[in-house]
């Protein structure tokens, strides 16, 4: 595989993992889940800006 492929499907796990990670806590009401939830989508996105802003420099 190459890089953007990995790339693309890390991203993807990570934001399934994320949204996972949500749910838990919002039923459970543990804050830990919505801080690591939060922080994956956080990564996530800043992932996807970096890979489109270097997708537009060259």
């Amino acid at each position: 595989m190459n890089d953007k492929v990995k790339l693309q499907v890390f991203a993807v796990v990570c934001l399934v993992v994320s949204i996972i990670c949500i749910v838990v806590g919002l039923q459970t009401g543990n804050m830990v889940y919505l801080v690591l939830g939060g922080l994956g989508i956080l990564g996530m996105t800043m992932l996807a800006f970096g890979v489109l802003r270097k997708r537009r420099s060259s």
